[in-house]
């Protein structure tokens, strides 16, 4: 009745087939295997690694903490003694650097700029990189650091050996050797070029008859913040760096508050800038990098004495017993020339370095202007001739906006007649002169955003101007004529002594000089020749703007200066020659003019002019207002024939 050797019975609903009981068995065994395999041979490992990174990171951070009492780094020794106490420097030189490295950690730490000086005297080099122990210490640091911390690695204060050269030149590189004790031994073989950039190439020699794992790291640490540090938000100074792809830019407050900064990319570089200096680290690229801003030391930092430090940890590398490895990379100090910061992005492979030079939003304007005053500038060998020649090849190109400014301002002139009429006729109703003075204008073509707009189209102008002037250091010690010999300064004369004449040293706000006062004078003819504004309030800050304007400017650059007082002569000329051809009376320094047209009670013609043409813009213009019709009857709708036959029909049943 049963046969209990069938396989092929029939099961219950609720029973399991043999074979999917077999191939669940099999499954959950092969899940089981690959789970404890994924996890033997890559989670594990692959934390170990990052533990070990992480490991490594705060060791790299701890390379040059502050281990030296605060006592000391206030009363820091001068330059040169630091320097001439470390024995054994070796020196470098090409035609742009000259310093020393010190064989004792194998630090990069005293590195001068021959061709730029603290001052126009030219009695000292800049100093970009300083020895610790010195006011304003700053170093570049390249090390390993071990994934067995038995095994011995270089320190800060591991004395290296010399191999070969003992001076470094871009035709003879230099090699630092050290020997652990351990059989390890590590290299450091630094390469100097024609210009700003150190190669450094990090080597391991294992013989210790077991592998080894190591992390490269590099690091610029600095002491305290530079001496001429200027927290301006129109150019960054600070840490810097391109990672990834996003241009960092924490500040030195931020970085104080934080502590770190951390990011992981496979490109970038990273470093401390000044306004025209830069130390950046530049990692291998194309490997998976941890880049790190970090900070030691008292958020409020009174004494100055906190450091700051960029650094950067590679990849692990892998050392077997028997043979060598090497790590390279590079470093860059010196000045941000944005043509050498170009040819190293291009050299090197990496991305935007020349974004280091803080052009800002409008770089898409600063580039060209930048382009055309440097080679302007070593066409006709002086920056100052190169600036006037910038402005007016700038106001050519914006000839065709100023041209409508300027004829509307001319209209506005040439109905100054017909205003004072008006204002004559219409007393003190202000309501009815405004709704006048509004149609005389339509009626003349007189268009307020025509001379308004094109005026605020040039101020990205100006401000990329002004990004040129203060950043580039193609202007810094650059000479003009007569007392400007530095175009990125202020004019050093003032007013309040006669330019000199009087023997009075005067305080630094009241230093308004030659060129600040010739900018006033222009300024001052141009407000003359423009229609004063209806109301008084305006016509009082347009009266005092050019005085506030110039006291402002008179701290700025005075290559900036320079140019927009040529800028504002060259508008004065255009000007007349616009309203001479329309036929509109000139007056440079009278106020007949405008005592006809803003005699009586304050309007704003143009302000209602203008909102009314925003709003046609926005919403489209208004027709004229029609008179309502009266509302008639609705007449009763004709009926068809067919609708007739069917009424009729039912009127019939």
């Amino acid at each position: 009745m049963f046969n209990l050797g069938n396989n092929n019975a029939p099961l219950n609903k609720d029973q399991m087939h043999p074979d999917d009981t077999r191939n669940l068995v099999i499954f959950l065994v092969i899940a089981a295997i690959l789970y404890f395999s994924y996890d033997a041979f890559i989670l594990q490992p692959q934390s170990a690694a990052i533990k070990a990174r992480v490991k490594a990171q705060a060791q790299v951070t701890a390379v040059d903490g502050p281990s030296q009492n605060a006592a000391k780094l206030v009363k820091a020794m001068p330059r040169a003694q630091v320097i001439s106490e470390a024995r054994g420097r070796i020196a470098f030189e090409n035609d742009e650097l000259k310093g020393t490295i010190n064989p004792k950690g194998a630090t990069l730490d005293d590195l001068q700029l021959k061709e730029y000086y603290e001052t126009l005297e030219k009695e000292e080099y800049v100093s970009l990189l300083t020895p610790k122990g010195a006011k304003g210490a700053r170093s570049f640091e390249y090390g390993w650091v071990a994934d067995d911390s038995a095994t011995s690695v270089p320190t800060s204060s591991t004395l290296w050996g010399v191999r070969g050269n003992d001076k470094l030149t871009p035709e003879t590189p230099v090699e630092l050797v050290w020997n652990n004790g351990q059989g390890i031994i590590f290299i450091q073989r630094y390469e100097l070029d024609e210009q700003y950039a150190f190669t450094i190439t990090q080597s391991v020699e294992n013989n210790s008859g077991e592998a080894v794992t190591l992390y490269p790291y590099g690091l610029v640490a600095q002491r305290g913040l530079p001496e001429n540090f200027q927290p301006v938000w129109i150019s960054h100074e600070g840490p810097v760096g391109y990672i990834g792809k996003e241009l960092e830019q924490p500040q030195y407050k931020d970085l104080r508050k934080e502590k770190e900064f951390e990011y992981t990319a496979d490109q970038g570089w990273l470093g401390l800038t000044e306004k025209y200096w830069l130390t950046a680290l530049i990692p291998p690229q194309g490997q998976n990098v941890k880049y790190k801003y970090n900070y030691s030391g008292d958020e409020k930092d009174q004494r100055n004495i906190g450091l700051y430090q960029a650094d950067y940890i590679g990849g692990a590398v892998d050392v077997p017993a028997g043979q060598s490895k090497s790590v390279t990379s590079h470093a860059y100090a010196g000045a941000k020339k944005v043509l050498a910061l170009n040819d190293y992005e291009e050299k090197l492979g990496v991305p935007h370095f020349s974004l280091a030079v803080d052009f800002g939003w409008f770089w898409f304007l600063t580039y060209p202007f930048f382009y055309a005053l440097h080679y302007i500038g070593l066409a006709v060998g002086n920056m100052g001739i190169a600036v006037i020649l910038l402005t007016i090849v700038i106001r050519g190109m914006v000839f065709p906006l100023t041209n409508i400014s300027y004829r509307s301002f001319a209209k506005m002139k040439k109905v100054a007649p017909q205003t004072k009429v008006l204002r004559e006729k219409y007393g003190e109703d202000k309501q009815k002169l405004q709704q006048e003075l509004i149609k005389m204008y339509s009626q003349e073509g007189v268009n307020p955003m025509a001379g308004c707009l094109p005026m605020v189209l040039q101020i990205p102008i100006f401000f990329a101007l002004y990004k040129v002037f203060f950043n580039t250091i193609e202007l810094r010690h650059a000479p003009f004529f007569g007392w400007i010999q530095d175009l990125s300064a202020p004019d050093p004369t003032s007013i309040f002594n006669l330019f000199g004449l009087i023997p009075f040293d005067v305080p630094g706000f009241l230093h308004i000089g030659v060129w600040p006062c010739l900018m006033l004078l222009g300024m001052v003819i141009q407000k003359n020749m423009n229609p004063p504004p209806q109301d008084k309030l305006q016509r009082d800050m347009a009266m005092y703007m050019p005085f506030i304007f110039a006291f402002i400017m008179s701290r700025f650059a005075s290559g900036l200066v320079v140019y927009w007082t040529f800028s504002a002569y060259i508008g004065i000329l255009q000007q007349i020659i616009i309203m001479r051809s329309m036929g509109v009376p000139i007056y440079l320094f009278g106020e007949k003019e405008e005592e006809e047209m803003t005699k009586g009670v304050d309007v704003h013609p143009l302000a209602a002019m203008a909102e009314e043409e925003v709003e046609d813009a926005l919403f489209g213009e208004h027709e004229e207002e029609q008179p309502a019709k009266p509302i008639s009857k609705p007449k009763p709708k004709k009926k068809t024939a067919a609708k007739k036959g069917s009424s009729k029909k039912g009127k019939k049943k």
